[in-house]
C-alpha cells in the first residue's frame, strides 16, 4: 500500500514539475517579430472579400500567419494602449483591414496607398492584422 503512495506521488511531482517549466517557458518565450519573416502578398480588397465570403476557409488560410497586405489608408487612430492603428479600404462602405502597428509607422495620410506586414489574428466585422511594420 505504501509503495503505491510513493508511485503516485512521484508521477504527481513529476507531472507538476512538468507543468511548471513548460509555463516558465511559455511566459518567457520571446515575441514573434515579422519583420524576418516572408508575408502572404494579397490586397486589403481581396483578404477582406475572402473572409467574408468563407471565413472557414480564410482562417485556414490566413489565421496566424505572416500576411503583407497593399491598399488604401481609410483612417488612422491610437487605441487605448497608444498603438497606431491602420483602417485600409474594402469594398464594405463600413468594414474592412486594420492593422495595429507595434512601432510608430510614421506619417500617413488618408487617400494614400500602404504596403505592411503583420500577423493575421482573425475577423471580427473588420480583418484584424497586428504586429505591423510599414513595408512601403
Amino acid at each position: 500500500m505504501k509503495s503505491k503512495k510513493k508511485i503516485a506521488l512521484v508521477v504527481l511531482g513529476a507531472v507538476a514539475l512538468f507543468g511548471f517549466t513548460y509555463g516558465y517557458y511559455m511566459w518567457n518565450k520571446p515575441a514573434r517579430d515579422v519583420t524576418e519573416e516572408k508575408g502572404m502578398e494579397i490586397t486589403a480588397m481581396a483578404i477582406f472579400d475572402s473572409f467574408t465570403v468563407n471565413e472557414t476557409r480564410a482562417n485556414k488560410l490566413y489565421l496566424d500567419k505572416a500576411i503583407q497586405v497593399t491598399g488604401e489608408v481609410t483612417d488612422i487612430k491610437k487605441n487605448q494602449a497608444g498603438e497606431t492603428v491602420v483602417y485600409l479600404k474594402s469594398n464594405d462602405p463600413v468594414f474592412g483591414v486594420n492593422c495595429t502597428f507595434k512601432e510608430n509607422p510614421g506619417a500617413l495620410v488618408k487617400g494614400s496607398n500602404i504596403t505592411f506586414k503583420g500577423v493575421c489574428t482573425g475577423f471580427l466585422s473588420d480583418v484584424i492584422i497586428n504586429q505591423g511594420v510599414i513595408i512601403k
